[in-house]
């Protein structure tokens, strides 16, 4: 296989403020360093902060909100208005969110604002008052913040990967499941080790404590993402 040098960067992942950089070379050419390169539609950057996925998806979202303005002009139909936000907005926002969920909450509101543009368009469009509170719009439209989807999804990851639905064995080297010595009215499905706060499998096993308190896992796969998802 010839590799392409000039398609070829080079990414080191650290959070230290000093730390080694060697200078690789390809076909006795030097590799252009970066510091945030997309992989899979996700922009890792070098501290795995993901500003700059955020930034990409938030700018890819109001476009395409203004998109959806224009072509809604004429009329007022909400169901229509969902169909096109849940199919070109709201799957942005939340592709791949396993990966990147670990944002900051600066990061995260800023994600808040797609939502509430779509709530504060929708009641323009079809209520005769838009002056309202956005948690009684989000009541009205029965739309949960976006922020508490991604917590859902990672729920549902993790429940995904126990029950062989996806394939992702570095996922259970961080929690076990969690066996009372006795009886116990409510215990968490999971026992999850001491680990860093924004590991991952870690996150979605907390996940899966809260929302799946009441449900069986291992249940029929539609009522188990209604329950986690709606």
């Amino acid at each position: 296989m010839k590799l392409n040098a000039d398609k070829t960067k080079v990414i080191t992942f650290s959070r230290k403020t000093n730390y080694l950089i060697y200078e690789y070379k390809l076909l006795h050419f030097t590799i252009t360093r970066t510091y945030s390169v997309k992989d899979l539609g996700v922009y890792l950057d070098s501290e795995l902060h993901f500003h700059d996925h955020v930034n990409f998806i938030f700018s890819q979202c109001i476009k395409m909100l203004g998109i959806i303005h224009s072509i809604t002009f004429n009329y007022s139909t909400l169901g229509c208005m969902f169909i096109l936000y849940f199919t070109l907005v709201r799957s942005k926002v939340e592709y791949a969110s396993v990966v990147w969920n670990s944002i900051t909450s600066t990061d995260g509101n800023k994600l808040e604002r797609i939502q509430q543009k779509f709530t504060a368009l929708c009641f323009k469009r079809c209520f005769s008052s838009s002056r309202l509170l956005l948690r009684f719009c989000f009541r009205q439209l029965k739309l949960h913040t976006l922020h508490k989807r991604r917590y859902h999804l990672d729920a549902l990851f993790l429940v995904q990967v126990y029950r062989g639905s996806v394939l992702c064995p570095s996922a259970f080297e961080t929690f076990g499941l969690r066996v009372p010595v006795r009886y116990i009215r409510d215990f968490p499905m999971f026992n999850v080790c001491s680990v860093r706060k924004n590991c991952p499998s870690a996150r979605c096993a907390y996940a899966v404590n809260v929302v799946c308190r009441d449900v069986d896992v291992f249940g029929p796969k539609t009522l188990l993402m209604k329950h986690i998802l709606y």
